[in-house]
């Protein structure tokens, strides 16, 4: 990356300098507030590192015109008279983090790095932007993680033959893009899709809604009416959350697959179907099966041919890709960005609700955003239960090292906001002198 540094400690500004270069940064070194307005004007930075106090302005100011910049240059903050105050002050400016010195330079590289990952993504996001904007694409899942292309690879050897295709996912996975798909590059294209919402239609009509029925099958026919099996004439049949289906209808549905013909209500005569079945859960029929909930002759009926479909937490790399997507419909003049930052924080949620979540949660970012250009967590992520970033469980700590951190945050906190003065310190946190000592030594501080 391109790199500012906005320092008046010469040791300081050599030693990041000379680290960030090995790291393999450009790196431009200025000694004034001023200077690194000039800089800034003049050249195309990707990262700003400013000092707070420096001679010829402030720190802020310089950190606020980063953000102005098309663009925006992310900054990092770093000073030696840290207040809670200027923390706030920096981060309400954009700042991505902010420093207190000393600080080791592997940290400051640590952090340089991960920021150039986040706008890696964002460049990848803008690329695909452009692309989807400038070409039809060809029928295909949205993603190039491995997970996503084996799954496309599955797709594509299922466009032929008459067996029964059954998706397992959790809700919001993409079971029904994938039926649309499929129905796109098979050889049933130029005949019907129908779908059935098997939990939507009630018990009670489910029957008369696949099969039809005759005139006087019941209080009500009036006249013949055609069910959605009549309307499929050679194309697909898709069972959408088969797993709600009602065990009565499971049993009909049954003959549907074994007999290739369907009874309409109140009719003597069968009707041929000559659709395919393609069935989507959203729970593994098996253990259905095992609480007597789902059909065991049916469940190997439908099991002919299974394709398993990945949470989104486990092909968070598709994001840039998902959002770029989704942004365009939600945004087709393309008004609105996602920064680095964003995608980051998208790629540390966990997507209880998967790609549809993530898909409402683009639609209301742009929603949410009114005139500003560029989309932030929040417009993404409101407050709310389910919006809450989720821990994996790789990442947890234990309940110790949890409240050792909190502590060792706050004793920290507490001595920026003194200034240094440990007695001052001790009397915010409501300790002795001594208890501070002893936890400061504790903590490693």
């Amino acid at each position: 990356m391109k790199i500012l540094i906005a320092e008046d400690e010469k040791l300081l500004a050599v030693t990041l300098s000379d680290a960030l270069e090995k790291a393999g940064h450009q790196v431009t070194c200025v000694v004034r507030a001023d200077s690194a307005l000039s800089a800034l004007s003049a050249g195309a930075f990707e990262l700003l590192i400013t000092d707070v106090r420096m001679p010829g302005g402030n720190g802020i100011d310089v950190l606020e015109r980063a953000r102005l910049q098309d663009p925006p240059v992310d900054a990092l903050v770093m000073t030696g008279y840290a207040t809670v105050d200027q923390a706030v002050q920096a981060m309400q400016a954009g700042a991505f983090s902010y420093f207190q010195k000393p600080f080791p330079s592997e940290a400051m590289v640590e952090m340089v790095g991960r920021i150039s990952e986040l706008r890696g993504m964002r460049n990848e996001l803008a690329e695909l932007r452009a692309q989807k904007s400038g070409s039809r694409f060809a029928p295909k899942l949205v993603g190039s993680s491995q997970a996503i292309e084996q799954l496309q690879t599955r797709l594509n050897s299922l466009t032929t033959g008459n067996a029964p295709v059954l998706f397992v996912g959790e809700s919001g996975v993409g079971k029904g893009l994938a039926a649309k798909l499929l129905h796109q590059i098979c050889d049933r294209a130029q005949a019907a899709m129908v779908p059935v919402a098997c939990g939507a239609i009630p018990a009670n009509l489910l029957e008369g809604e696949l099969y039809g029925y005759r005139r006087g099958a019941f209080t009500g026919a009036d006249e013949d009416h055609d069910g959605l099996l009549a309307e499929v004439r050679g194309g697909i049949l898709f069972l959408d959350d088969v797993d709600d289906l009602p065990l009565p209808a499971q049993a009909s549905l049954l003959r549907v697959l074994q007999e290739r013909e369907f009874m309409p209500l109140g009719s003597a005569r069968p009707v041929a179907f000559e659709g395919r079945v393609l069935a989507a859960s959203k729970r593994e029929l098996i253990d259905l099966v095992r609480t007597g909930e789902f059909r065991e002759d049916l469940y190997y009926r439908l099991e002919v041919l299974t394709v398993k479909f990945p949470p989104l937490r486990e092909h968070l790399e598709d994001i840039p890709e998902l959002v770029a997507h989704f942004l365009h419909d939600a945004d087709p003049l393309g008004k609105r960005d996602v920064p680095a930052a964003t995608l980051g924080a998208l790629k540390n949620h966990n997507w209880p609700g998967n790609v549809r979540e993530l898909e409402n949660s683009v639609k209301r970012a742009v929603a949410l955003c009114g005139r500003a250009k560029y989309l932030q967590r929040e417009h993404f992520l409101p407050g709310g239960p389910l919006a809450a970033s989720v821990m994996r469980r790789s990442e947890m700590l234990s309940l110790n090292e949890t409240v050792r951190n909190a502590e060792r945050e706050a004793l920290r906190a507490a001595m920026a906001a003194t200034n240094g003065k440990r007695s001052e310190a001790a009397e915010l946190l409501g300790i002795s002198r001594k208890a501070m000592w002893q936890k400061s030594k504790e903590l490693g501080l």
